[in-house]
């Protein structure tokens, strides 16, 4: 295995096409230009699996949280779109690549890694909406693509680490700061941690 440090990073697509983009979440294409340039400027690799909610419902479509996503079709569905990004992961990983982690987005209930309590509707399903001031013992679930991330890299053996970048926050705030501070720590050489898939 080659001593340099070739890295790749498994992207939620609508960090780099915001057009995906449920629209209540808005279409930030200079975040999306500074996370492409971050990666570029040091040699990582981006694979992204389609947008999930844009091949099941299309762009028109209106914001939901988890609770409308978590059903067996659409987990089916991510499952799908999962498998090509995922062998590419694997071929890569194989040839003595690093994968660095994944990366989401906050309060998506597909790709987020930290949903927690939200507010109900008139019909009482879940909105897209958080509550301002949850309880401390509130569970924070994965988004449903994110979770069948986790359960594929566990299955696999591996520890990836998963991020989520604040897109509605502003950019100077304290969850981005934070986010960047993640994201520099796992790209940087001397973290360096080759993850094989392991067959059960």
């Amino acid at each position: 295995m080659s001593k340099k440090d070739k890295k790749i990073i498994l992207v939620a697509q609508c960090l780099i096409n915001p057009y995906c983009r449920v629209h209540v979440l808005g279409q930030n294409f200079p975040l999306s230009h500074e996370l492409v340039n971050y990666f570029m400027e040091r040699r990582v690799g981006i694979i992204q699996y389609p947008c999930p909610e844009t091949t099941a419902m299309g762009l028109q479509r209106n914001p939901q949280g988890r609770q409308q996503y978590d059903n067996i079709f659409f987990r089916n569905h991510c499952k799908e779109l999962l498998q090509t990004p995922f062998l590419m992961v694997e071929e890569f990983l194989k040839n003595g690549y690093r994968l660095v982690g994944y990366i989401g987005l906050r309060n998506s209930p597909t790709c987020g890694i930290h949903w927690g309590k939200h507010k109900v509707n008139r019909y009482n399903t879940e909105s897209p909406i958080p509550v301002e001031n949850p309880e401390p013992e509130e569970p924070l679930l994965m988004g449903i693509m994110a979770e069948i991330l986790s359960e594929k890299f566990h299955a696999l053996n591996m520890e990836v680490p998963f991020l989520e970048l604040p897109i509605q926050q502003p950019p100077d705030s304290e969850p981005r700061a934070t986010f960047w501070l993640e994201l520099k720590r796992l790209v940087e050489p001397r973290n360096i941690k080759y993850m094989t898939p392991t067959a059960d």
